[in-house]
């Protein structure tokens, strides 16, 4: 079973989503969007982390502090109307990255996204209408003036858009730049900034109809700009001690702990320390005195002078925060990968969680029916259901080692391994869990057991373990292979598989006790392997590779699959209905043993590195995140047309990296606290 990758949202993740999306969101395409949205929306549940996974790129609040929405990957647009506290999902009609978002009030908000994406409501998001805009460029931020009517959005390739009716018509500016454009902001009608790669800063003080470049002492990417609004009252009679009546105070923030500072409504701009390197993705000037910048590392920032001091506090757990607002000087919100939302009552200096579930990376998925199952991941994460994933409970492993495979043979018998020659037993269906203490240090990748007694592991440097005592002991046979080895699997009680870097795949016909070489003819390398019988089988890997064997693993048929992203995991339900994961959230599904392969969308652009399939809709996935997402119906597929030519069958391999019966899961004492809603206080009698 695959190892997860390093999370995608590392140091420079925010600027390669972005430019990925320029390339990528296209694959969708926008014909159709809103049926497919609607189909995939009906056909998958997401299980956790709750209310949903997606990376949250935007999060804003109306003035009365209740009710916000949050937007991000897939489309994702989400409603509160109690703080955040809960949320409520809303269809968008589209399936294309929404980056930007900006909200008058409870009954109106714009949203912003790939492919000149631009969406309104006026009735509190019951309906969000397209808007034409001209332009296929991705926007990637939104911004309005404090008159509500005047408002612009930038995004790839210097695009600017402007709106003057509230978002319903939009025509283009001219920027005259070709960097991409990651934020822009506006103090009021006419002065606002936009900010960009390579240390692009655009100002302007007509309303956009011309824009400057600004020095802005760096060639690292800016990400985020935000000015403190200026009304006509700011203009009578100042904002703040110290700064001049109607002057624009703005910060910018972006890569490598870069914060820059202006106010003169950015004709000139200074550098900030700031007190940190990391990444700063978001910034929010609520006023001319307070605002907040977030970033990678858990970073949040907060000032109240102006942006001349800022003072720093780490979110536990260290998530990457894209996006950062606050309603007044104590109440903000911050939002950022695997669908986190947070909140703070006190202006930033502490965080609670608004959303359930954990967040870390699952590379496995078991169920053993369409009730219990089970998914191991990083920092030694073992969760159970027993109600179909209903309700997931965290079940304590006795390792921080990441956990790589899982597998079960009835209710009660079952196993997980994982890096460092980590491996666990359980009988009691997962409850509790024990470590096995062995020789053996390489990294496991795959277990599988043909009854309770007999098992094989297999993992780096070609490592292959038996035991015959269901676990408590094991011992290495010889595998002839020094390439790494992903997943193993017994066809029957004598013959078993392993396949692994390189296009290798070893095969034995004594249980498991000797091996050989099976040549295959090709060099991916291979994730993922099942038997649906003694004869039939199927392995995944790199670039798309589906391999099927008709007996017993001793030959190997390339499927052909159409697509070219990697594939970690297959489950077979029977010989011919096999569902296969991988890559950008991309679930394939065959029903007559690989003859032709579909695609089912699902809710997620998230790689998927486990699956467990009963057949229908007992279908789990899991994967970066924490991602559980259910099938619930059958799915609308897409055909996906054969090449015309073989495909290679070459390539450089992946690199590793380093129900009501159940109990609540427990609270992690190494996760941010949960939220909750604060409670009306009694008025004292006298």
């Amino acid at each position: 079973m695959l190892t997860p990758a390093p999370p995608l949202f590392g140091p420079r993740a925010r600027l390669l989503c972005l430019a990925a999306a320029i390339f990528c969101a296209a694959w969708w395409g926008a014909a159709g969007a809103g049926a497919q949205q609607q189909q995939i929306r009906r056909s998958w549940l997401w299980q956790n982390p709750l209310p949903q996974g997606n990376t949250i790129y935007a999060v804003r609040f109306a003035p009365d502090k209740l009710t916000g929405w949050a937007v991000g990957a897939g489309g994702t647009v989400m409603r509160t109307e109690d703080g955040g506290f809960t949320w409520r999902e809303q269809h968008s009609n589209t399936v294309v990255p929404l980056y930007g978002l900006w909200v008058r009030d409870p009954k109106t908000a714009v949203a912003v996204g790939s492919r000149g994406q631009v969406l309104t409501t006026e009735n509190g998001g019951g309906r969000w209408v397209p808007r034409p805009t001209k332009v296929e460029d991705h926007l990637f931020a939104v911004a309005f003036a404090p008159d509500g009517k005047h408002g612009w959005a930038v995004g790839s390739y210097g695009q600017i858009v402007r709106t003057s009716d509230g978002g319903r018509t939009w025509a283009q500016q001219p920027s005259g730049v070709r960097a991409h454009l990651y934020s822009v902001s506006f103090a009021d009608a006419e002065r606002g900034a936009a900010v960009g790669e390579k240390g692009t800063l655009l100002v302007t003080k007509d309303g956009g109809a011309t824009w400057e470049t600004r020095p802005a002492g760096t060639d690292l990417p800016l990400t985020g700009v935000s000015f403190a609004p200026v009304t006509q009252a700011d203009a009578a009679v100042g904002v703040a001690a110290g700064v001049a009546a109607g002057v624009a105070v703005g910060v910018a923030v972006g890569m490598g702990g870069t914060l820059l500072r202006t106010e003169d409504g950015g004709e000139t701009w200074a550098r900030i320390e700031a007190g940190t390197r990391a990444d700063l993705l978001s910034a929010y000037m609520m006023d001319a005195q307070h605002g907040w910048v977030t970033g990678d590392e858990g970073q949040v920032l907060s000032t109240a002078n102006g942006g001349r001091m800022w003072f720093p506090v780490s979110v536990k757990t260290n998530p990457r925060l894209a996006s950062v607002y606050f309603a007044d000087a104590q109440t903000g919100w911050a939002a950022g990968r695997d669908g986190l939302l947070l909140r703070s009552d006190d202006g930033g200096l502490a965080w609670r969680r608004l959303t359930e579930g954990g967040r870390d990376d699952l590379a496995d998925i078991f169920f053993l029916d369409g009730e219990r199952g089970w998914a191991v991941g990083s920092r030694g994460r073992i969760l159970n259901t027993s109600s179909g994933g209903k309700r997931w409970t965290l079940r304590l492993s006795e390792t921080t080692a990441r956990l790589h495979a899982v597998f079960f043979k009835d209710e009660q018998h079952g196993w997980a391994v994982g890096e460092r020659g980590t491996i666990l037993r359980s009988e009691t269906g997962g409850v509790a869990w024990e470590k096995v203490r062995t020789e053996y240090e390489e990294d496991l990748f795959g277990v599988h057991f043909f009854d309770v007694k007999r098992g094989l592991a297999v993992g780096a440097s070609g490592r292959v373990l038996r035991t015959e005592d269901g676990g408590k002991n094991w011992y290495a046979p010889r595998s002839l292979t020094k390439s790494w080895l992903e997943a193993v699997a017994f066809a029957d009680e004598q013959t078993a598989v392993a396949v692994g870097s390189n296009g290798t795949v070893l095969r034995s016909t004594d249980g498991g006790e000797t091996w050989g070489l099976v040549l295959v003819g090709a060099r991916e390398w291979l994730y993922g392997l099942a038997f649906a019988d003694a004869q039939r089988g199927y392995a995944v890997g790199e670039r798309g590779l589906i391999l099927r064997t008709d007996d017993g693993g001793q030959t190997w048929k390339d499927q052909e699959s159409g697509i070219k992203i990697n594939l970690y995991s297959v489950a077979a339900a029977s010989r011919d209905d096999v569902m296969v994961v991988g890559d950008q959230g991309r679930v394939l599904h065959t029903k007559d043993g690989g003859e032709e392969w579909d695609l089912q969308p699902t809710l997620t652009s998230s790689p998927l590195f486990g699956a467990s399939y009963r057949g229908g809709s007992a279908a789990w996935v899991a994967g970066r995140g924490g991602a559980i997402l259910k099938r619930t119906d059958d799915v609308a597929t897409v055909k996906i047309p054969r090449p015309r030519l073989p495909p290679a069958l070459s390539g450089a391999p992946r690199l590793k990296p380093a129900d009501q019966q159940e109990a609540l899961a427990p609270i992690l004492e190494d996760d941010i606290p949960r939220a909750t809603p604060p409670t009306a206080r009694e008025t004292p009698k006298p």
